[in-house]
């Protein structure tokens, strides 16, 4: 099957195509590894945390790596972690990440190079409503509509994935922070009901990571730091997914992910943010 063009309106071709989608893994490998060498990070993982992931992947369970969100540099963070931390090579070639539309679909000879890449590495458009904004469309009832179908559509590709044998990365903050790199924003509940419905036939982990680049940017908007290419990574204890409801497992992952941020800035020289607010 060709390469649909990634347009809401056509979410169901798009979605036809992305499902059955296996990466190349010798490119998927080499990919992984070009990232490692690129985005040098510093890894810490709680303590057993490299002894349960290996276990649970030999075990057949999926993992759901879930970082927190800062800047467009996060997901090859990601892609360098897999290569560099041991217990998660497994995961290389056989994983996938949503991503935002436009990477699948800029112009000319740059952008279907761009979206081999991304396709080679895993990634799985996912249509947002800020897509809409972007493009200056209202939000009309209709799109609305159109939205949550694709959205529907999206997590039942996401969960077949799962349940198929892949694993998975997100962000489950659904947007980048652009008020403050050390806290955690509100989770969503879309990746929680998308592992849920996974875990109800596959046994599935979520795995907390904490990212930060050493320092908070002057503009949020388009953050500039120095440590781009140098962040500090905490890698969390796995977390079962057991629970039937999304609220209740986002309140598990969210303090999860905090306390993984927290490490690594304090690793940075930094304080918490929540700790500085109880100082005060």
């Amino acid at each position: 099957m060709s390469r649909p063009p990634v347009q809401i309106d056509g979410f169901d071709a798009v979605y036809d195509y992305y499902e059955p989608h296996r990466q190349n893994q010798l490119y998927a490998r080499a990919m992984h590894l070009l990232f490692a060498r690129v985005y040098r990070a510093d890894i810490t993982c709680e303590p057993g945390v490299e002894d349960a992931i290996s276990q649970a992947l030999a075990a057949g369970s999926r993992v759901v790596i879930s970082p927190n969100h800062t800047t467009a540099d996060d997901q090859y963070v990601v892609v360098s972690l897999a290569q560099k931390l041991k217990a998660l090579r497994p995961v290389r070639g056989r994983s996938f990440i949503p991503s935002e539309p436009s990477l699948f679909s800029r112009s000319g000879v740059p952008g279907k190079v761009l979206r081999r890449a991304v396709d080679g590495l895993g990634a799985v458009p996912t249509f947002r409503l800020e897509d809409f904004r972007r493009a200056g469309l209202e939000l009309t009832d209709e799109r609305r509509d159109l939205h949550r179908r694709s959205m529907v559509r999206a997590s039942e590709t996401q969960v077949a994935k799962l349940i198929q044998g892949e694993c998975m990365a997100g962000f489950w903050e659904g947007t980048r922070n652009r008020s403050d790199f050390r806290v955690v924003q509100p989770l969503k509940k879309g990746i929680a009901h998308t592992v849920i419905s996974a875990a109800e036939q596959v046994p599935v982990l979520v795995l907390p990571v904490g990212i930060y680049y050493g320092g908070e940017p002057a503009d949020y908007r388009r953050p500039q730091l120095s440590g781009r290419h140098t962040p500090l990574v905490t890698v969390g204890t796995p977390i079962p997914v057991t629970t039937t409801s999304a609220g209740d497992l986002t309140a598990l992952v969210h303090p999860a992910i905090q306390r993984c941020l927290d490490d690594a800035v304090r690793r940075a020289g930094g304080r918490p943010a929540q700790e500085l607010q109880t100082a005060a």
